[in-house]
């Protein structure tokens, strides 16, 4: 082993003095990733940690790709596909060993699979198949992370690594943000995820109708307002656990990591990741409050909450007015202008729709822009698609696809709900009133983003949704158990 590391070790100082940006992560990824296995001790966690927290991050080598918006580009294996595919055969293993009697299949599982099965018939029928294999590969990928996740979470502890790995990611986007802010440009990550200088420029232009100097951070996540729409599905979560009986420390950890992310998310200037989070903040409140085990606790923290929404919202009453009341009509109006398009392709394709991830490409002649020439003159090579999660669907796979899509929604919310009336372990009750104020604030985004069909946001979704479901299951198993914790 000795021999081994050190002739691995001079190639790799060779490699990292010779060769390009890329090639040079590659190998210090190579170098940390069996060192920090061996080191854990504990490999199956260790996976398990890394899935949490290479989510969000885009690190990925593409196969066939087609640029274009609304949907996957490519085949690709991720960052993420290194954790999942051990735990895969660690779930393997125990059923075929005997460890494991059954493995769990979700009934939120076959809502997802039938819009799998509809992407399938769009690669059979479609006539834009490539592009729908790349989306339904991406499709049954979330599906594989999801099922990874509900048979993986089955101890407390299993729970508290996923929330500290989530927690880390989040740090690293907020950090990472807070840098692109200082020197007003990129870092040259694009291969993690952040957006090319081009499309930072992209995304400051036009804010406001007067020209002047901004800049929204990205984080890694590609573009302000998914990054707003991250914060806004994970924040949640934290701001929930502020409730649990800490220490001092923890909780001084925990607010850091609010009040940064609250900053942040004023900084993305995007006025959709506000709304969502501020509907997620007051169903956390409403929540907590209507529950009996918690009207009466912790009302400090509730005050504290509120204080600090308030003080945020007054250090930067400038910038968040001026989004408000000055920002250019545009932006609205090519939304509108772009959901009255995608109702017009589902009324003239109510049942099936256009095809998977077919959206941008069946522009020509459903827009006041005439043909693919017309097009190409006012938007260049890469078309936008509808801004709007429930349309983008309802016109690529129809209404049946909606009924799947809404179902599965309903599903996990249902879920989310259950969970909140069993009170069995404070920690796990937290992380679940977290998720779901999260998944309601990404419902808000969905009527003006397609968070979810990007890979790496779309990740992020399905561990809260992962996490949910994984909750109820525990929930269900240890109904007749009472923490002594939680007694009140």
């Amino acid at each position: 082993m000795a021999a081994i590391f050190s002739v691995w070790a001079a190639v790799a100082a060779i490699l990292m003095f010779f060769s390009p940006k890329h090639v040079v992560v590659a190998v210090i990824g190579a170098t940390v990733f069996p060192l920090a296995l061996y080191l854990s001790g504990n490999p199956r966690l260790f996976f398990l940690f890394g899935l949490f927290l290479s989510a969000p991050f885009g690190p990925s080598l593409n196969f066939m790709t087609i640029i274009h918006i609304g949907g996957s580009p490519s085949y690709s294996i991720d960052l993420i596909d290194f954790f999942i595919f051990p735990l895969l055969i660690f779930l393997v293993r125990d059923r075929l060993a005997g460890y494991r009697e059954t493995l769990r299949f979700s009934p939120v599982s076959f809502l997802w699979g039938g819009m799998i099965i509809l992407g399938l018939l769009s690669i059979i029928i479609g006539p834009y198949r490539h592009i729908a294999g790349f989306e339904t590969f991406r499709m049954i990928k979330c599906l594989i992370i999801f099922l990874v996740i509900i048979n993986e979470c089955v101890r407390l502890k299993h729970f508290d690594y996923a929330v500290m790995a989530l927690g880390i990611g989040l740090l690293i986007q907020i950090i990472i943000g807070f840098i692109q802010f200082a020197i007003k440009g990129d870092l040259g990550l694009q291969g993690f995820g952040e957006a090319s200088l081009e499309s930072i420029k992209g995304a400051n232009l036009g804010i406001y109708i007067q020209r002047g100097s901004l800049f929204r951070i990205g984080g890694l996540m590609g573009h302000p307002n998914l990054l707003s729409a991250y914060l806004a599905l994970l924040l949640p979560i934290f701001v929930a656990l502020l409730f649990s009986h800490k220490k001092l420390l923890p909780k001084i950890a925990l607010g850091a990591i609010i009040l940064s992310g609250v900053t942040a998310l004023v900084m993305t200037l995007s006025r959709s990741g506000w709304l969502a989070f501020g509907v997620a903040v007051i169903a956390f409140m409403a929540l907590t409050f209507l529950h009996p085990r918690m009207r009466g606790r912790f009302f400090v923290h509730r005050v504290l909450i509120i204080i600090t929404m308030f003080a945020v919202l007054a250090a930067a009453s400038g910038p968040v007015l001026k989004r408000i009341q000055q920002s250019n009509s545009g932006a609205i109006s090519f939304r509108l202008e772009w959901m009255a398009v995608a109702w017009e392709m589902v009324k003239e394709k109510p049942v099936l729709g256009f095809g998977l991830n077919s959206f941008v490409y069946n522009l020509p002649g459903h827009t006041k822009y005439g043909s693919t020439q017309g097009l190409y003159k006012k938007f260049g090579g890469v078309w936008p698609p509808v801004h709007n999660i429930f349309l983008l669907i309802w016109s690529e796979q129809g209404t049946i696809g909606l009924l799947f899509f809404l179902g599965f929604n309903f599903a996990v919310l249902r879920m989310a709900i259950r969970n909140t009336r069993l009170f069995i372990n404070e920690r796990l009750y937290l992380i679940n009133v977290g998720c779901l104020c999260g998944l309601l604030a990404l419902l808000v985004d969905g009527m003006a983003s397609f968070y979810i069909r990007v890979p790496a946001c779309g990740r992020t979704f399905w561990i809260v949704t992962g996490l949910v479901v994984a909750i109820d299951y525990w929930n269900r198993e240890n109904r007749n158990q009472i923490a002594p914790e939680c007694a009140i």
